[in-house]
């Protein structure tokens, strides 16, 4: 766990300073992608040193990213509504993923977590693909 939560660590840490070398949804895209590819791996590892190791570079993309939801959404939203508009979409995300535990759960018991972290990967693929949608913000004046 340690390990894990050092990964986690050093996902959100970076974020930021790679987003401002790369773009933010060049890098959130990045971090989602690659999140996708290898929480699967994760999943599917039996070997106790291999999860391990992947543990740390599954929590850095797989958290790390969450950032990039504060830093895309302050620069998107203009002053007088960025504080509502981050909160509702903030709250509506965590309101959803709130099911994700037990969903998670119930795939694995019924199908095996295999399946229930492949599910996960193609949560993260979907929203890498969504993000497309986004503008790149990078540089953008915060408007009043």
């Amino acid at each position: 766990m340690i390990l894990t939560h050092g990964g986690m660590w050093l996902g959100y840490v970076t974020f930021g300073f790679i987003s401002d070398r790369l773009g933010r949804r060049t890098t959130y895209i990045g971090y989602l992608f690659i999140a996708a590819a290898l929480v699967p791996l994760y999943g599917a590892t039996r070997d106790p040193a291999l999860l391990l190791w992947l543990g740390p570079p599954v929590a850095f993309f797989g958290t790390g990213y969450f950032v990039g939801f504060g830093v895309i959404t302050a620069e998107l939203f203009p002053t007088r509504i960025r504080a509502t508009a981050q909160g509702l979409t903030y709250n509506a995300g965590r309101g959803v993923s709130a099911i994700a535990p037990f969903v998670v759960g119930s795939l694995a018991k019924t199908h095996g977590l295999g399946f229930a972290f492949r599910l996960v990967a193609l949560a993260f693929l979907l929203a890498a693909l969504l993000a497309f949608l986004l503008p790149e913000t990078k540089g953008r004046e915060i408007t009043a």
